[in-house]
């Protein structure tokens, strides 16, 4: 059977005596999509800053690609590529220069996969615009597309 790329389990978060989250639990398999649905101040933000380690849980696990992030966040956080708000860009540069730049700084991407992710987040037609007369949606897509030079998962918090 196939292992869950993420794994949350009775996560709980506790902001002096205000509880945000009680025992969240769910698994995500590659190719899942999740999405966070609910009135601001319903734990969403707070469940996606766990799962990257950047606030501490009270309780619970998360696992990602079989890696415990307390345990392991190194190994567990190397394929994971999160954006929060909003994307940093070189505004001045087209989105393929600042897709050439960031591909730079991982092992084996090449030309292939550099077009594969652009046509993936659907700015062929763009991508030799620069990003200042991006919107925003378009950047984050971009930003997107960074993550998945090397076959990521995908955590995009707007």
């Amino acid at each position: 059977m196939e292992e869950p790329i993420l794994k949350c389990e009775n996560l709980c978060k506790n902001f002096g005596k205000k509880e945000i989250l009680k025992n969240v639990s769910f698994e995500i398999y590659g190719g899942d999509i999740l999405g966070f649905i609910g009135p601001n101040g319903a734990g969403k933000t707070t469940t996606i800053k766990l799962i990257l380690g950047l606030q501490n849980l009270n309780k619970g696990k998360v696992t990602i690609n079989g890696f415990d992030i307390k345990a392991n966040f190194e190994k567990a956080i190397e394929k994971v590529g999160a954006i929060v708000e909003n994307p940093d860009l070189y505004m001045y540069l087209t989105g393929y220069e600042n897709l050439k730049i960031i591909s730079n700084l991982y092992k084996n991407v090449d030309e292939k996969r550099i077009k594969e992710v652009i046509k993936l987040v659907k700015l062929e037609n763009r991508i030799h615009d620069k990003i200042s007369k991006y919107s925003l949606g378009m950047r984050q897509r971009l930003r997107n597309s960074t993550s998945n030079t090397t076959q990521t998962i995908i955590i995009n918090i707007r």
